[in-house]
């Protein structure tokens, strides 16, 4: 990657933290600039911070001026259940007025953009679909997901009316250190501590025989850099590990590399009312095009995780 400044938004985030990691030690040239709708963090690693919310027009507007990017990752966005209003307002409406910023610049031509998409745009897939393609028909069941393929035509047509060369990684089930609580298998990764320490015996879960395909967040970001060399505008690319795993191996995994005895409890609270049996993702295109394969396999992506939270003896940012 050849960028003298890249811009990265949602910076905070669990993806974001780990981007701004990457590039700090693989292009120690290139300058980070940083942005999200909270205040700077102390470890923050960027050059320059800016809190900006992309809901602004106009701080959007200074902000991206001010940056004059070459690069833009785009990773800002609400994740999880919120309202559908909230995920159209900040995914599709936000990125409408970070794209027009940069389309209205006077490097627009120069600039290469990668947006973080998302395995839900998929949605509703059935068992003779998979592996999932980049063009399996889209069937969004969540709010998320509905917002996420929004702000994926948003991409396109600035790609096709502005000419903003837009690419898109479409990351399936994240995991690795860091990441929120409230996602699988980190929701796991807690209440094991928490039994580590007493604080309970059991292991509430929801439906165990869904079967997913799990990527490091590592691996998704050292993807998200080769789409800035590789990718071509306008495509979507699948960012997958290419096999299935249900979430009891997942689970069974955990038990084994904690340690900790419990009783695991299906919780009705944790089952969700749609629920896609399997997912799978074909990532033969992104590796075609860019030489991308994932490096870190998930006994590894769960230790790290695990001796994050337990502060277990190890690295978990290698």
């Amino acid at each position: 990657m050849t960028a003298t400044r890249l811009l990265v938004t949602g910076a905070t985030g669990f993806v974001g933290r780990w981007a701004l990691r990457h590039w700090c030690v693989v292009h120690p040239d290139v300058e980070v600039w940083a942005c999200s709708e909270k205040p700077r963090p102390a470890d923050i690693e960027a050059h320059e911070y800016r809190q900006v919310d992309l809901r602004d027009v106009a701080a959007v507007r200074e902000w991206v001026a001010a940056c004059h990017p070459k690069h833009v990752l785009h990773l800002a966005g609400i994740v999880g259940q919120a309202p559908l209003a909230d995920h159209l307002a900040v995914n599709v409406v936000g990125t409408e007025a970070l794209y027009t910023a940069l389309a209205d610049g006077d490097r627009a031509g120069e600039l290469r953009v990668v947006q973080a998409g998302s395995a839900a745009v998929y949605g509703a897939v059935r068992p003779d679909e998979l592996p999932i393609t980049e063009k399996q028909p889209h069937r969004p069941i969540t709010p998320y997901g509905i917002g996420k393929l929004a702000q994926d035509h948003v991409a396109d047509a600035m790609w096709r009316t502005r000419g903003l060369p837009v690419v898109r990684g479409c990351a399936f089930n994240l995991l690795g250190p860091g990441q929120p609580d409230t996602l699988v298998p980190m929701t796991f990764v807690r209440q094991l501590a928490d039994a580590r320490r007493g604080a309970t015996d059991r292991l509430r879960v929801g439906q165990t025989s869904s079967r997913r395909d799990f990527v490091d967040v590592r691996d998704v970001v050292a993807a998200f850099d080769l789409l800035f060399e590789h990718g071509r505008p306008g495509e979507a690319y699948n960012i997958g590990s290419g096999r299935d795993v249900s979430i009891q191996e997942v689970i069974d995994e955990l038990l084994r590399i904690s340690g900790v005895r419990v009783s695991v409890e299906v919780a009705p609270s944790r089952l969700r009312a749609a629920d896609v049996p399997c997912v799978r993702a074909d990532v033969s295109k992104l590796t075609a095009e860019t030489g991308w394969r994932p490096g870190i396999g998930l006994r590894e992506s769960l230790t790290a995780m695990w001796q994050e939270c337990a502060g277990e003896a190890g690295s978990s940012d290698s």
